[in-house]
């Protein structure tokens, strides 16, 4: 958390007088609060929460759930929340600046900048008349597609389940019908967050399906990319350009080929987080919500589905 999040959240949380409220670090937690804690807003490690004798309700300040569903020993008698609703827009923002920036040639000429190179590096993309495939059509690729399509794009969606038109969309799919989709987009995004179905999801195979021209965007989480496979398609320009906000393994450790993979775009998982005050009062606002309905007995929103890891609806 920044600092100025966990004062905006420290001020939310006084003006709660049921409850005593302590902030401290995983590391510190002792004896006494895994007794008494019955709420908890956190990323814990999940082999913890077994040690919460009291624990109710965990509010996670991630929209992502990877760990503690799809299998996880999550205690049953806790009702798990996440945040999403929370980050469309900053993370929307920066898959937006990733693709123009790739279409742009941006990094080609910031690497020209650094060895004093004055030369044009030809042949651009527009986000104009382009096929944008958003996978993943909640929060985040609903705002992303909002934004492309706004911008002229033509916007295939590929979604987990499909409850019929969606908002700018042109043409939505179900998962089962993504390689079908994949050779006809000009830029892939995906959002989508980690579970057992989604790992290695984009392998050799599906960057084999994409056009050469193609620019693929991912923000979900790494482990659904294979980083190596996607390394391999950008140096035999299988690919024309990548952008990752997340990476498997992450942090992305010195030495691994992608630091130095040509059209690779790295942010250290920096497109959420709370340095965005929208993005602060978004979760602040469903945190107070909840907190709400959690002391008047009421069924809280963002409850998590353990089976699948998504949002229930």
């Amino acid at each position: 958390m920044t600092e100025r999040f966990t004062r905006e959240l420290s001020a939310l949380l006084a003006k709660n007088e049921t409850y005593d409220v302590t902030f401290k670090s995983q590391d510190a937690l002792t004896e006494s609060d895994f007794e008494s804690t019955e709420v908890l807003i956190a990323i814990p490690s999940p082999e913890i929460l077994g040690k919460f004798k009291q624990l109710r309700w965990l509010q996670l300040f991630s929209a992502g759930t990877n760990g503690y569903t799809q299998g996880a020993n999550f205690p049953e008698h806790v009702v798990l929340t996440n945040a999403s609703g929370t980050y469309g827009l900053t993370i929307s923002e920066h898959m937006l600046a990733m693709t123009l920036s790739m279409m742009r040639k941006f990094p080609v000429y910031m690497d020209q900048q650094k060895q004093e190179i004055w030369k044009n590096a030809g042949e651009l993309q527009s986000i104009a008349g382009a096929t944008v495939l958003v996978h993943g059509l909640g929060d985040i690729g609903g705002h992303f597609a909002q934004k492309v399509k706004a911008l002229g794009a033509h916007v295939i969606a590929v979604k987990r389940v499909v409850y019929g038109d969606e908002a700018y969309a042109d043409e939505v799919y179900d998962e089962n019908e993504l390689e079908h989709v994949l050779p006809r987009a000009d830029v892939i995004a995906s959002s989508v967050p980690g579970t057992k179905e989604t790992y290695h999801l984009f392998d050799a195979t599906k960057f084999s399906l994409m056009k050469s021209s193609a620019i693929f965007i991912n923000v979900g989480r790494g482990e659904n990319v294979d980083l190596e496979a996607l390394c391999d398609a950008l140096n035999t320009q299988k690919l024309a350009g990548a952008g990752l906000d997340v990476t498997d393994p992450e942090p992305l450790p010195k030495g691994h080929r992608a630091w130095h993979t040509k059209n690779l775009l790295l942010t250290p998982h920096a497109s959420g987080g709370f340095t965005l005050a929208e993005t602060r009062r978004r979760f602040l606002a469903i945190l107070q919500d909840n907190l709400t309905r959690f002391e008047t007995g009421r069924p809280l929103n963002n409850v998590v589905d353990m089976k699948t890891g998504y949002k229930k609806k």
